[in-house]
């Protein structure tokens, strides 16, 4: 068991975290957005703006939300990712313990954290990430004691 623990205390985000990124703009229309998250499978994704610097995120929450507020937000703001998006983004760098951005994720309550170097999204970690970060901890110990039995 310690074994596992110790591999897990050595990831890094960078080892777990999706490379393939799917960014949307504040400017895009909900609509837009909802249709990408379909064709790609995803629950959430960065909002860049024209620097590709990271202004916000986008989840399934943020749609959520537009659905409950309806067309008194819409009226008011427009249906624009801009309006429905998070814009106090919490992040995490490439180089950070996967149990810092674990951490991070707990206190509040996020499922997907975009990993930033530089001023650019890299990528994004989510829970599932660390999910399966911790089965495949657990599945390789597994695998050495039964070769040493």
């Amino acid at each position: 068991m310690w074994t596992a623990i110790n591999r897990l205390l050595s990831l890094k985000v960078s080892d777990v975290m999706s490379r393939s990124l799917v960014e949307v703009s504040a400017s895009q229309g909900m609509a837009e957005v909802a249709a990408i998250f379909d064709a790609n499978r995803i629950s959430s994704a960065p909002v860049i703006d024209e620097r590709g610097s990271c202004i916000g995120i986008l989840s399934a929450g943020d749609f959520l939300r537009r659905t409950c507020e309806g067309e008194t937000r819409d009226a008011e703001l427009g249906d624009l990712v801009g309006a429905y998006m998070t814009d106090a983004v919490q992040s995490v760098a490439p180089n950070q313990s996967l149990l810092n951005a674990a951490r991070i994720m707990c206190a509040d309550h996020f499922h997907h954290l975009p990993v930033i170097e530089g001023h650019r999204v890299i990528g994004v970690i989510s829970t599932m990430d660390i999910i399966a970060a911790m089965l495949n901890a657990i599945e390789e110990v597994a695998v050495d004691e039964l070769k040493k039995s």
